[in-house]
């Protein structure tokens, strides 16, 4: 079979390629959803938003309309892609430092000392 003149391309690897190209054209560097990727958007997407300011995930305030329309998106993108990760908090300076703390007590202890 030939895709895009190609011999060795089956119809797995042409969907995979085009999925590819379409989420960078969404989401890749000025894409139209660029300001979502790799950010947690929970409350734009309640609120169907692109101010900067409401690309966070606080859910305080929202109402049982948009917490409705979020678990719509949260449906749609299961249906669509493949989770390959998740958003954690960052650490405060504070915690890193006593996260690093504990780390170096444990192998102390570990190593019978």
């Amino acid at each position: 079979m030939h895709y895009f003149g190609r011999s060795n391309m089956n119809m797995s690897t042409l969907l995979k390629s085009l999925s590819n190209m379409v989420l960078k054209m969404f989401y890749g560097p000025g894409g139209s959803y660029a300001m979502f990727a790799g950010r947690d958007a929970s409350r734009a997407l309640a609120q169907l938003s692109f101010k900067p300011e409401d690309i966070n995930g606080n859910l305080k305030g929202l109402s049982d309309a948009e917490l409705e329309v979020l678990q719509d998106w949260e449906y749609k993108f299961m249906e669509k892609y493949a989770r390959v990760g998740q958003l954690v908090p960052k650490k405060t300076l504070t915690e890193n430092i006593k996260d690093e703390s504990a780390e170096g007590n444990e192998g102390r202890y570990a190593a019978g000392e």
